[in-house]
């Protein structure tokens, strides 16, 4: 502001006075109509969740930089944001002038953002075609577990329709890649540069391929220090060489040592029946 103004009587955005004074300290920038509507509560929020493994930017005219954000390690689910209803946009004015208010139902708008192909109440349309879960032209957010809802918490059938969205992609993705480089690994690699996400869907669904390196958190094992995948019962120690058990009793489950040497690692007695030699030895 050109200028501060010490004290001001409240006379109301519409008063003369108001006016006046306002339009002096702001001469090049200043509009005194005030649209009462802009003053009114909304008719409801819309909420947009997401299932993906990674952010999305959305930029639409509504919408012209927005960041969606995706889950974290341990998240199955996030709130990316919330869309007060109607959702109010100032354009210009052609006719009159100056800049107006127009209000836009936020349900239709929420579809338009994370499917602009979409023309329908329904943020799933198309969705029986298979194709829609390919997104190839990486507008459509649905497919990669984004979605519209009017509940705060979004219920347990919206987020495993949104989950089934997502691994339908992620299946489209892994699938493509690997025909593709059954061709050649030009035509695999050119797929990978258009399509990044290949690599989180294999991660997703426990993929393995010579292209892909598995982005696989590790950590120390408490026993011999070995980088080891979070919750394995035992692995193969490269200190000793031999089996390092971490979890005895997941172990014995999973028939890697015997039910001696599990009774030997916890220090207890297994319930269950014992053989008669072993009993006669007690």
């Amino acid at each position: 502001m050109a200028e501060t103004i010490a004290t001001m009587t409240n006379l109301g955005s519409n008063a003369p006075q108001t006016k006046s004074a306002m339009r002096g300290a702001n001469r090049e920038a200043f509009n005194p109509i005030v649209s009462g509507r802009m003053f009114r509560e909304p008719l409801r929020h819309i909420y947009i969740f997401s299932v993906a493994k990674r952010g999305f930017m959305v930029r639409t005219l509504l919408f012209p930089k927005l960041h969606l954000r995706g889950c974290e390690a341990g998240e199955r689910y996030v709130l990316c944001t919330s869309l007060a209803d109607p959702i109010a946009q100032a354009s210009p004015d052609q006719e009159r002038g100056g800049t107006r208010i127009d209000d836009h139902d936020a349900w239709i708008a929420s579809i338009d953002m994370l499917n602009p192909g979409n023309f329908t109440l329904d943020p799933y349309a198309g969705s029986s075609n298979p194709d829609w879960f390919s997104d190839r032209n990486g507008t459509n957010l649905m497919a990669h577990g984004l979605f519209p809802s009017e509940n705060e918490t979004p219920t347990e059938e919206e987020l495993k329709r949104a989950e089934s969205a997502r691994d339908a992609h992620d299946r489209w993705l892994t699938k493509e890649a690997l025909r593709l480089f059954a061709l050649g690994a030009k035509q695999g690699n050119e797929f990978l540069q258009r399509y990044p996400d290949t690599h989180i869907a294999m991660d997703s669904l426990g993929l393995e391929a010579p292209w892909h390196q598995a982005n696989v958190v590790r950590v120390s094992c408490p026993n011999c220090g070995d980088p080891i995948k979070p919750g394995l019962a035992f692995h193969k120690s490269s200190v000793t060489d031999s089996l390092c058990v971490i979890d005895p009793m997941k172990a014995y489950r999973a028939k890697a040592i015997t039910r001696e040497e599990c009774e030997e690692l916890t220090g207890e007695k297994l319930p269950g029946r014992r053989s008669s030699a072993a009993s006669a030895s007690e």
